[in-house]
């Protein structure tokens, strides 16, 4: 179990007596041990999960991406062949195209539906993302960053739903895309897919699927990081 008291309890100390606001300043995320923004990550992803348990699914996000299609036992294989589309990072000037908006949509469900287990894993997420810490601890920055692209993909893009069965390989894919983009060093991939449960090739498809789901946004900063780490103080509405 995560046994630490409250993950921010290290930015107090940026706190003046006379500014009650600048514990929240953006340095100060630097101050927060890995192992707290390691709980925030698994805080932050549970959250989700139940938001999403609870939320019923429109007839936009079915049409939009396929939400329904997430619950299947299915393997991603035996699903229709679909059109592969030329995915890319959007410009807002860009016209939309509806066609084409549909087929992304489609083609980002069966992105979004790779990262499901047939089962949910009968490990619980914090030990889950324990185990990863202790074989391949990483930094602050990264488990706050997985969060930031776990965020933004589903309560932002709305291109996927947190759900038990998907939960640990998002986070997986997450911290190991946050690594990649933000560590000048990083652990053997076949180390960190042993760590994670998967193969070395599952973990390769991941973290390319994760990256479409990101749009390949990985740029962060500490603002970024500042407002992820505060997040479990806000509502998901």
């Amino acid at each position: 179990m995560l046994k630490l008291g409250s993950p921010l309890d290290n930015i107090d100390r940026h706190q003046p007596a006379d500014d009650p606001d600048s514990s929240q300043t953006p340095a100060a995320v630097f101050d927060i041990s890995p192992e707290a923004a390691l709980h925030l990550l698994c805080l932050n992803v549970e959250r989700l999960g139940a938001y999403f348990a609870q939320k019923p699914i429109s007839p936009d996000e079915l049409h939009t991406h396929g939400s329904a299609t997430l619950v299947s036992d299915t393997p991603v294989e035996d699903e229709l062949k679909v059109k592969i589309v030329g995915l890319h990072v959007k410009d807002s000037d860009d016209p939309v195209d509806p066609a084409k908006a549909t087929e992304e949509a489609i083609q980002m469900a069966i992105l979004a539906k790779k990262f499901l287990s047939k089962k949910v894993p009968p490990i619980p997420l914090n030990e889950y993302l324990l185990r990863l810490h202790r074989y391949c601890p990483m930094s602050t920055a990264v488990y706050l960053a997985a969060s930031v692209y776990i965020s933004k993909m589903t309560l932002v893009d709305n291109v996927l739903r947190v759900l038990p069965k998907n939960m640990h390989r998002l986070v997986l894919a997450g911290v190991s895309v946050a690594s990649k983009a933000l560590e000048d060093l990083s652990y053997p991939h076949s180390r960190v897919a042993k760590v994670g449960g998967v193969s070395a090739q599952e973990l390769s498809k991941l973290e390319i699927s994760f990256c479409f789901l990101a749009d390949f946004e990985l740029r962060v900063d500490a603002q970024m990081l500042m407002n992820e780490a505060l997040r479990p103080q806000t509502t998901l509405e």
